[in-house]
Formats: structure tokens, sequence, C-alpha cells
């Protein structure tokens, strides 16, 4: 992987950031302090040369192989680990632990033999160690109590919590995660093959889905809907001050005007008899419950939350600061002395900046920002030079059936958020269901996940979106109103691979051992990791060819022709 080091390393001398191997875990003077890490995002600039001007012609995308067969353009696997033949599930994280890659894949559930334990055991959250990419080993499964998996996790080095030294906490690593639908964890996992339980922050649960945890700052932001909260239609968000793992602090909790509890019993009962615009937003009543969130930290002072998996989405940006200190009736004087659990529906708008409504039959699952993204056909037309900067976010709808006919399709969205009080989609990077006869290969097609972790070489330039049965699809994002796809791997079934159906155009129903791709993270050496929900494992991938070149550094002057 020297070649994509070699590419970051110039990359960032050029945007003047320093890219270490500790990059976001070690705390170390050069480290730039990415999200979640810390506060930065980094500083999008145009490749020089024909690879960065406008109004190429896209690239011609092979068709891939049969649907048992693994099929690779632009990218190669480098390494390869079962993961014990586990189903990953919606999250994963990768750390570079005091120079040790650990990956955390979270699992949808079940269970399975253990060979480091000799015990069958709940799948729940595996710990893999990719040092080595080629060989990555297989360290730990954090089994969970019940057989519904660990879904979604979460993981902070200590260094970077706020009293670090005075709270013991340097040179650990803490993850947070959820045990099927019952509760919310903090583990320790400084020692990877062996984690411990901390505490459960959240217990006696109804249903659970993200987490976003700002390491800079501890501050948590966890899906979850507790028996009994009375809060309506199923998850809000649970914030925490988690600078101090071994001390949880609650400071609130959030939803979408309408969810909110008993406290505001008479105005929930008129609404839901007799709606208006001023009860709830959206196009449901109930409007839909939480999905996701991402946190752009202290410096950019945002929130982004998405509501509904697959339909009834709604995408809303807010304040941090008054979603944080909103409760405090000295900085808001209308917020409700209980707002912190029963906040009226005045203390659920106070932070919020915008939302934008999905059509009905698309989802929320995933909002994300990019900051300062340069549009190449502006670059030569001021007298400057300079090209136009614009902020974006990717939207990203679940697809949740395995027939295609039930579902639209799922396709990722790219919106324009410079004035955020009006986000709007500008583009929609596609991937159709031919060649590749995707809906009757089995599984799903369609949308899912993307990286939450920046690295400065991909940052407003790739797109990695897991298409389920589709694999990863890689997309050119330089100019964001005209994305196109540059790579792609799909994975072949293996002796681990689950069986699961799909329908053809001919409403036959075919059920195979189809690969299922549930999400591609990143890692700060280039590495691109794919897990697989099927139970195929983890593969470990490189781009190559077109795609590489997409975030190749402009050559050097002195080396210039």
């Amino acid at each position: 992987m020297a070649d994509m080091r070699a590419i970051a390393r110039g990359f960032l001398f050029v945007a003047s950031i320093a890219l270490t191997c500790g990059l976001g875990r070690s705390a170390k003077a050069d480290d730039p302090g990415y999200v979640p890490d810390g506060p930065n995002f980094p500083t999008i600039t145009l490749n020089e040369g024909p690879e960065g001007a406008p109004g190429l012609p896209p690239l011609k995308v092979p068709p891939p192989k049969g649907w048992d067969k693994q099929s690779t353009w632009n990218m190669q696997v480098v390494g390869f680990n079962d993961g014990q033949g586990r189903p990953s599930s919606d999250d994963g994280w990768v750390e570079n632990q005091n120079g040790r890659y650990i990956v955390y894949m979270t699992s949808t559930g079940g269970n399975g033999n253990n060979p480091l334990t000799g015990r069958v055991e709940n799948s729940g959250t595996s710990l893999i160690d990719a040092t080595d990419p080629p060989h990555p080993v297989y360290l730990a499964n954090v089994a969970t109590k019940s057989d519904k998996g660990a879904p979604h996790v979460a993981v902070c080095g200590g260094n970077h919590f706020p009293n670090a030294e005075a709270n013991g906490l340097l040179n650990r690593w803490f993850m947070i995660r959820h045990d099927g639908n019952d509760d919310w964890e903090i583990w320790e996992t400084t020692d990877p093959a062996h984690p411990k339980l901390l505490t459960t922050i959240l217990s006696n649960g109804v249903n659970s889905h993200h987490a976003w945890w700002e390491c800079d700052t501890g501050i948590a932001y966890m899906i979850f809907n507790q028996k009994g909260d009375g809060w309506h239609t199923g998850n809000h968000i649970y914030i925490y001050d988690l600078s101090n793992p071994t001390s949880p602090k609650f400071i609130r909790q959030f939803g979408l005007p309408g969810q909110q509890p008993a406290a505001d019993v008479a105005t929930q009962k008129s609404c839901y008899n007799a709606p208006s615009d001023t009860c709830f937003e959206g196009v449901t009543n109930p409007p839909t419950g939480t999905h996701d969130i991402y946190s752009a930290g202290v410096n950019k002072n945002r929130v982004y939350i998405g509501y509904g998996s697959s339909s009834d989405g709604i995408f809303q940006i807010l304040d941090r600061t008054k979603l944080l200190k909103g409760c405090n009736t000295s900085v808001n004087a209308a917020a409700s002395a209980d707002c912190g659990t029963k906040p009226t529906q005045a203390d659920l708008l106070y932070p919020q900046i915008s939302y934008l409504t999905a059509n009905p039959h698309d989802g929320a699952h995933t909002f994300i920002p990019i900051f300062g993204v340069p549009i190449p056909e502006t670059q030569t037309n001021f007298e400057t030079g300079a090209p136009v900067k614009i902020d974006i976010a990717v939207g990203l709808s679940e697809q949740t059936a395995n027939e295609c006919a039930p579902q639209k399709w799922k396709n990722p969205s790219l919106m324009d958020i410079s004035d955020e009080r009006t986000p709007y989609p500008i583009s929609t990077p596609t991937v159709g269901q031919f060649p590749g006869d995707f809906c009757a290969k089995g599984a799903r097609f369609g949308t899912h996940e993307m990286p939450r972790r920046i690295y400065a070489p991909y940052y407003g330039k790739l797109l990695i979106v897991s298409y389920f049965n589709a694999g990863l699809q890689v997309f050119d994002i330089r100019d964001p109103y005209n994305p196109s796809r540059v790579a792609y791997f799909i994975q072949a079934p293996d002796k681990n691979t689950m069986t699961s159906c799909g329908s053809s155009l001919a409403k036959k129903t075919d059920c195979r051992k189809a690969t299922f791709s549930d999400l591609g993270e990143l890692d700060d050496r280039g590495y691109i990791y794919n897990m697989d929900r099927s139970g195929s494992g983890l593969t470990i991938l490189k781009l190559t060819g077109d795609a590489l070149k997409v975030i190749a550094p402009p050559a050097s002057p002195a080396k210039a022709k």
C-alpha cells in the first residue's frame, strides 16, 4: 500500500496538512483533529490537469461477472478474514490504536462457534487486527446477552477526551454499542483481544439504532427508545457527556416535533386528531422515528439527523449549541423546566435550522455533510481563477426489501446545503439492476451506508456506497453536479454465505447464497474494508487505476514538464 500512502502524503503536503499513521488516534502534535476526534475538516482542493477538469465523459463501466463470481473494477483485494461467519450490520469502525489497526465489525445477531473460546456464542462485535492487511487476525467476539446482535458502534481514543490525563484515560480506548434493542453499553478495548464492560448507560429498551461520539468533547448521541419514557413513534435521541467513560452524565433527550412525550399531551391529542403544519414535520402523522445522527463538532456547530430509514424520510439540520444548551432557561427563556426528558414542541424547534422532507418512498438512513466542495466548472470563469465552493450533504435511503418491485429504486442523493436554511438535491449517482441482474440475484439491491470516518485524500472526491448485493460502488464526486462511477467490488459467496431470495422481472423468485455488502469503511492508510451482512467475512481492498487517479495529488511544479 506504499503507493496509497505516498499519494496521501503528497495530497496533504499540498493542502498543508500532515497525515500520519496515528491520524486521529494518538493525539500527536501534528494530528489535524478531523471529526469525530477533533473539530476540523480537510480543505478540499481540485486536482490539476485533465483529472480535475469539468465536463469529463463518464468512464465505461464494465459489466460484473455472474452472481456467484467476484467482480472488481479499479479495486484490488488485499486481505480477507472470515469473521467467524458472523453477519455484519449497519456500522463498522477502524481504529489506529498506537499503531495497531483494529477493525470493529458489528453484527445483526444470531450465534456461532468461536474457535478462540471453543464455545457457541451470540454474535456481537468482532474485533479484528488489520495491522498487516494481507493477514488480518480475528481477536475477539464481544458477545451479546441476546441473539439480536450489536448492530451499531462508536469508538474513541482516551487521549482526545477533555481532562484525559486527570481522569486516567491516556492511551486507553473505549467503545459504545447496544446489545440488541435492550441497552447502550460502554466497553474498554485498550486490549482489543480482551474487551471489558465498564457500564451500561441505558437499559430497559424497546428499540435502538445509530450513535455518534465526539471524541474531543466526549458528547455522545445515542438513538434509543426506552420503555415508559413517554416518547411517541419509536426511536429518539439520548445525549450524554461521556468525556469520562467511567462516569456518564445525562444531558437531554431530543426528537422530531410531534415525538415529544406526555408532558405536552394536550397538543399531542390535538395534533393527531386534527393535524396541522404546526404539529409535526414531514408527511406522516405521527412523525417517523430517528434513524441516524452525525455531529460536525464545535467548529461547524451543526448536527445532522436523519429520520426514517427507508420511507417517510426527513433530513434535519440543528444548531449544536442550542441542542445541548436549549434546556437551560438562561439560554432559552421559552424552554420548559423539564425539557431534558419531557420537552414541549417549542423546545424541539429551538435548535432547528431547517429540514427537508424526502419523497415518502425514500428514507433518511444517512445524512452526512461535506464542506467546501470546489465546483470545477467555475475554476476558470473568474479573474482570481479560484473555483466557487459549496457545502453538500449525502443522503441515503435504505433498501429494506429483497425484491425490487415493492420498493422504489434506492440511490444516493447529493444535496446543496450552502444555504442551510434551504437544503436541496442537486444530483443522484445511480447503479442500475442491469448488467448484473441484481433484482434476481438474492438479498437486497439498493443503497445502505457510506463511510463516516474522514481522511483527506478521499474527502469531497470519492463517495463509497454499499449497495447490498451490488457490493461497494465508488463514485467520483469532484463535480457534485455530475457524479460518475469509477470503481466497484462485488464479493463472491463462500462457505459461510447465507441464503436469501430475490425477484426477477418475470416474477420468478430465486433463492441463492448472495453476498450482501453492508459498509465500506476506511483507514488512514488508504485501505477500504468491505463488511458483509450474509456472513461472508471482511475483505480489505485498495483502489487502483482511474479510481486512484481521482485522489492523486497535483504534480510538483519542479517535476512538471
